[in-house]
């Protein structure tokens, strides 16, 4: 369920990537536009012409972008929750609650680095 608060967020959301790709999409046809009309490409004036206009585009297709991939990363994270590689032998259940100095619970990964340290060592002879 959408709050009011997250759909006018997502609608300025949509409304900027769609003026920045417009922005973006402007800056390339001056590109374009400078290439075909230009007399010299290498000159000062084109190279600044193309490179500015370039810069400027690309900065401004990083918006949308960003979104693309963090969705992507997300999905990718989200698919991956069941395929936590476990270490042998080692659960949660196994590790115990382990307290700093104040109190404060520690953190998982320490947790089971003590359990491990803390299981018997077998004896691969037996």
């Amino acid at each position: 369920m959408t709050t009011t608060l997250e759909l006018p967020m997502k609608r300025e959301e949509s409304l900027l990537n769609l003026l920045c790709l417009l922005v973006a999409a402007g800056f390339l046809a001056l590109i374009v536009y400078n290439l075909f009309e230009a007399g010299s490409i290498i000159s000062t004036d084109g190279l600044f012409f193309t490179v500015v206009p370039l810069v400027l585009a690309f900065s401004l297709l990083a918006v949308p972008l960003k979104q693309v991939v963090s969705r992507k990363l997300e999905q990718r994270a989200l698919a991956r929750v069941g395929d936590v590689p476990q270490i042998k032998g080692a659960t949660r259940a196994m590790a115990p609650a382990l307290k700093d100095a104040k109190g404060r619970a520690m953190p998982p990964d320490v947790n089971r680095i003590v359990a491990e340290m803390n299981r018997p060592v077998q004896n691969p002879e037996r």
